[in-house]
């Protein structure tokens, strides 16, 4: 079951989204994309304790997921969760 289910991820304005897939992306290459979506409200959500599809390697740049236990093992790492 995806995490969309438990009503711990949404998806945004597939108008402006990439995904990896979509973008002709195969395993082992992914192109690159061009962000679409103001920075201010991913860092809203980021803020709040939700990841962003964004910033993966087979990105989904709609998709906003409940995090906060990995944003706190990056922060107890010393990292940062969301650059």
């Amino acid at each position: 079951m995806s995490v969309h289910s438990f009503g711990a991820a949404i998806d945004i304005n597939t108008k402006f989204a990439d995904y990896w897939i979509w973008s002709g992306g195969k395993p082992g290459k992914v192109p690159n994309y061009a962000n679409k979506f103001p920075m201010a409200i991913i860092d809203v959500f980021e803020r709040h304790g939700f990841i962003w599809g964004g910033r993966w390697y087979h990105y989904d740049t709609m998709h906003f997921e409940y995090r906060p236990e990995l944003i706190a093992i990056a922060k107890a790492g010393g990292v940062s969760a969301c650059p």
